[in-house]
């Protein structure tokens, strides 16, 4: 069974996907202490670097729409209901021109001071084997199309 088609926004992940299965191995425990030095060390390290051009953000974001790859591990990290439920979503944010797409993403970082939504930011953490990072993506997606830039 064909998983995901790729460059083909309007059936982009939309057929019905296997749900796959993580390890059965224990996470380890963290505590709110241990997020809370977690994140300020990230928006230490993001605060040190420039953040991309909005076109750049936007065709990260398309790239990361189109590749098969991160469809297929977007279903098995936020589960196949999830991800086939923002299908609509995904193609609305693929037709926007790229001016318009990087400021959404933009206005949508700095709403909801969340510089780990932007796709280049998601692309690296995925690059790195981080597929939660698809949540990331999906939550950025809700809120990019329903913002004016």
């Amino acid at each position: 069974m064909e998983r995901c088609k790729k460059k083909t926004a309007a059936s982009l992940c939309s057929r019905a996907m296997g749900s796959g299965s993580g390890s059965d191995a224990p996470a380890p425990v963290r505590t709110i202490e241990d997020v809370a030095k977690e994140d300020a060390a990230y928006r230490a390290r993001d605060a040190e670097t420039p953040a991309p051009a909005p076109e750049q953000e936007a065709a990260a974001m398309k790239t990361l729409l189109t590749d098969a790859s991160v469809c297929d591990r977007c279903v098995k990290a936020v589960g196949e209901a999830r991800w086939v439920s923002s299908a609509d979503t995904r193609t609305r944010a693929l037709g926007l021109a790229d001016s318009d797409l990087g400021a959404r993403v933009a206005k949508a970082v700095d709403d909801l001071d969340a510089p780990h939504l932007r796709p280049t930011s998601i692309r690296k953490r995925l690059d790195q084997g981080v597929d939660a990072s698809c949540h990331s993506l999906v939550a950025l997606l809700a809120n990019v199309v329903t913002r004016d830039r």
